[in-house]
C-alpha cells in the first residue's frame, strides 16, 4: 500500500506541471477542485515522510493565524456567520496550495521548465483567441464582444486582462530557468517581446486596472533586466522606447478604446473622489466603521454594503471596493488586517531576501512585480481570497517562494 501511493505521488508530481495551467486558467470550479487537491495531497505527503519543515515557515505560521481568527472570532461576530465560517475554512486551501508548489511540486528545475512551457502555449491562446475576439468581434468559441471597449477572450466573463495579469510575468521567468532562452540577447529580446505584447493586449481588452498594474510591473522588470545587464543597457532603453512608441501608435488609431482604456484614468484620477472609483472607496470606510476592530465578518462585503445603503443611490452596486485592504479591513476589522499585512510582508521578505543578497536584480524584480500585481491595493476584485483569480495569485505566490529560482547564473 505505501508503494502504491509512493508510486501515485511520483506519477502526480511528474504529470501535473504539464496540465496545471489548463486546471487552473479556464474553470472556476476546476481550479478550486485542483487547488484543494494539490492542498489534501500535500498535507497526505507530509504525513507519509514525516516532513513537515515547511509549516515552520513564518509566512506560513501568519496564515495559520489569521485563519484562526477568522474562525474563532471574525465569523462568530460576523453579520453572517454561516457564510463567514464556511469561507475561513477553506481559506487554508490557499496558502497550503502555495506550499504544496513552493516546497513539493515545483521546486524541481525540470518540473518548473515543464509548467512554464505549457504555461506559455495556453498564454499564447488566450491571447490569440482574445485578439481574433478584438478584430472579427466574436472568439474561436462563439463569444461576442460585451461592449464596443470589452473583451471576454476564451472567458464568459470580461476578464482576460487581469487573469493573463496573473500568470505573464510568471511566463518570463522562461528566461532564467531554460538555458535556451537565458543567453543576455535572448533575455533581452524576449522579455522586451513580452512586456510589448502585454501591455498592447491589457490596452485592447478595456481593463483599466490590468493595464496599470502591468505597466507598473513592466518598470520594475525593465529596471531588473537593465541593473543585470549593465553592459546592454542602451539596448534595453531603447527597446522600450520602441515599445512605448508602438503603444501610442496604437493609442492614436483607436480613440474609443483609448478613451476607454488610457484617458478615462486620468480624468478619474484628477476628480478621484467625485469618481465610481472614489464612491466605492468611501462605502467601504463607512462599512469598515461600523465594526473598526472586528469588521462585518469575512465574505460579507456586499451584505453591509447593501445594508448601508451607500452605493445604490449613485447608481452602483455593492460589489467590491476595488481596493484589497479596505476590503479586508471592513470584513475582518483592524485586527484581521494587521495580520493579513503581516503575512504578506513575510512573504515579501521570504521571496526577495536572498535574490536580494545575492544582487541577482532581475529575479528579485520579477518576484517582486508577480507578488504586487496581485497584493497591490488596487485591484478589479478581492480575487486573491475567494474566487477564481485566486489561484493564479497562490500560484503566483508559491513560485515567488520556490528556492529554484533564487540560484541563476547571470547570462
Amino acid at each position: 500500500m505505501k508503494q502504491a501511493t509512493i508510486i501515485f505521488l511520483s506519477s502526480f508530481m511528474r504529470y501535473l506541471p504539464w496540465i496545471l495551467p489548463l486546471l487552473l486558467l479556464f474553470s472556476r470550479a476546476v481550479a478550486d477542485i485542483t487547488v484543494l487537491s494539490i492542498g489534501v495531497a500535500f498535507l497526505f505527503k507530509s504525513n507519509q515522510s514525516k516532513d513537515w519543515a515547511w509549516t515552520k515557515q513564518t509566512w506560513f505560521k501568519l496564515n495559520l493565524l489569521f485563519w484562526l481568527y477568522l474562525l474563532c472570532v471574525n465569523a462568530p461576530l460576523s453579520i453572517d456567520s454561516a457564510d463567514s465560517f464556511i469561507h475561513a475554512i477553506f481559506y487554508l486551501r490557499w496558502p497550503l496550495f502555495a506550499a504544496a508548489l513552493a516546497y513539493w511540486l515545483l521546486p524541481d528545475t525540470k518540473f518548473q521548465q515543464h509548467f512554464l512551457i505549457a504555461l506559455m502555449l495556453v498564454c499564447v491562446f488566450v491571447l490569440l483567441d482574445t485578439s481574433l475576439q478584438y478584430v472579427t468581434g466574436a472568439d474561436l468559441f462563439g463569444h461576442t464582444k460585451p461592449s464596443p471597449t470589452r473583451l471576454t477572450g476564451p472567458y464568459s466573463r470580461p476578464i482576460p486582462g487581469i487573469m493573463m495579469l496573473r500568470v505573464l510575468f510568471i511566463v518570463l521567468l522562461i528566461t532564467v530557468m531554460i538555458p535556451s532562452f537565458a543567453t543576455a540577447t535572448r533575455r533581452i529580446v524576449l522579455t522586451l517581446s513580452l512586456l510589448c505584447i502585454g501591455l498592447l493586449f491589457m490596452f485592447i481588452t478595456g481593463e483599466r486596472m490590468a493595464l496599470i498594474l502591468f505597466f507598473a510591473g513592466s518598470i520594475v522588470v525593465l529596471v531588473g533586466l537593465v541593473l543585470d545587464q549593465k553592459m546592454h543597457k542602451a539596448k534595453v532603453l531603447l527597446g522600450f522606447t520602441f515599445i512605448l512608441g508602438l503603444c501610442a501608435l496604437a493609442i492614436s488609431l483607436n480613440p474609443e478604446m483609448a478613451e476607454r482604456s488610457v484617458y478615462s484614468i486620468v480624468s478619474k484620477l484628477t476628480q478621484f473622489m467625485g469618481s465610481d472609483y472614489g464612491l466605492v472607496f468611501r462605502a467601504a470606510i463607512a462599512a469598515w466603521q461600523e465594526n473598526l476592530m472586528i469588521g462585518s465578518g469575512f465574505h460579507t462585503y456586499q451584505l453591509a454594503c447593501e445594508q448601508l445603503g451607500l452605493l445604490p443611490q449613485w447608481g452602483i452596486s455593492c460589489s467590491h471596493p476595488h481596493n484589497l485592504y479596505l476590503q479586508i479591513g471592513a470584513e475582518t476589522g483592524v485586527i484581521g488586517l494587521i495580520l493579513f499585512v503581516s503575512m504578506v510582508v513575510s512573504i515579501y521578505f521570504s521571496v526577495l531576501f536572498q535574490p536580494i543578497k545575492s544582487k541577482q536584480w532581475f529575479v528579485s524584480c520579477m518576484r517582486f512585480t508577480i507578488l504586487s500585481v496581485s497584493f497591490w491595493p488596487l485591484i478589479g476584485g478581492i480575487s486573491i481570497l475567494n474566487n477564481g483569480v485566486a489561484a493564479l495569485v497562490w500560484l503566483g505566490v508559491g513560485w515567488a517562494l520556490s528556492p529554484s529560482t533564487t540560484n541563476i547564473s547571470k547570462p
